[in-house]
């Protein structure tokens, strides 16, 4: 290799509607960063190829850097990674990279979280998913997709919330100010109650998931119920995650956009299971891209 050429890490977060990507110096100063589109290589390898590609071109222009001059290594979570043949289909498109490891990006944000030691996390955000890294093992639980799955997620409060919506409509649930409020946000749509919902993506039902906050916060006994089922449905989660040898001793960060809505709903003893995480998906893909550069240069 030639003396000039620079070996510049890559930690990639891949998700199902962004990608972030940020550059590091092997001693882990920040070089750049940059953003792109969805890069859920299941549904789409090419389009995540060409978020990563879009992310890396603004992290490179930004650290002043060219391609030509660098080699670059990168770890990279990216949705969709644990359906088979997804990384190989990513992998068959032209090389970015000297040399990537592709996991999930459920994978990155639990090494993340715990700065590279074993641990687990329970995501909640538009999904759900609980995921654990104990002594080289791996366990997911849930993040099986809405609607079968993802159960206390926002897209199942959202669409529970519709439910109620509904309920209430024909006198099978009181009206409250929370069912009000969604059959106001769906009037303001121009929709019509049963339509409304029928093909609605689970960011759309994940919307709801402000108003269900705000009725539970003016005392909407509804609403603090459904937040209290959402709760418990990640209690499940977690406890799930941490049965069995190994497992049942690690550290659990709980992460996502409704970590802070849903976390007084846990019980007790999942309270007192959790941590603060210790870095995101994009710091836990740069641990791994160390560790890949440090596997291949002997």
């Amino acid at each position: 290799m030639a003396e000039d050429v620079r070996t510049v890490l890559v930690g990639i977060d891949g998700g199902g509607t962004g990608t972030r990507l940020r550059l590091a110096a092997l001693d882990g100063t920040i070089l750049g960063a940059g953003q792109g589109g969805p890069a859920n290589i299941a549904t789409d390898a090419e389009c995540g190829w060409r978020s990563v590609r879009d992310a890396l071109d603004q992290a490179m222009a930004q650290a002043g850097l060219s391609p030509e001059a660098c080699r670059l290594v990168a770890g990279a979570g990216l949705a969709g990674a644990e359906v088979p043949g997804a990384g190989a289909r990513f992998m068959a498109l032209p090389a970015i990279f000297a040399h990537i490891d592709i996991v999930t990006d459920a994978y990155t944000s639990c090494v993340g979280a715990h700065g590279g030691r074993d641990g687990a996390i329970v995501a909640a955000g538009t999904g759900t998913v609980g995921y654990a890294i104990a002594g080289g093992q791996v366990r997911r639980v849930g993040g099986w997709g809405f609607p079968q799955g993802d159960e206390g997620s926002g897209a199942w409060i959202g669409l529970e919330a519709v439910r109620l919506m509904l309920r209430a409509g024909d006198g099978r649930a009181s009206r409250t100010a929370l069912t009000d409020s969604i059959r106001a946000l769906v009037a303001a749509d121009g929709g019509d109650p049963m339509t409304w919902a029928v093909g609605l993506p689970p960011a759309g039902f994940a919307r709801l998931v402000p108003l269900v906050v705000a009725a539970a916060g003016r005392g909407d006994g509804q609403a603090q119920a459904l937040l209290a089922r959402a709760g418990g449905e990640i209690d499940g989660l977690l406890a799930a995650l941490l049965d069995g040898d190994g497992f049942q001793d690690l550290s659990c960060c709980l992460l996502g956009g409704l970590a802070g809505v849903l976390r007084p709903y846990l019980s007790a003893w999942s309270q007192g299971c959790l941590s603060e995480p210790q870095g995101g998906a994009v710091e836990g893909a740069l641990v791994l891209a160390g560790r890949l550069h440090a596997a291949t240069t002997g």
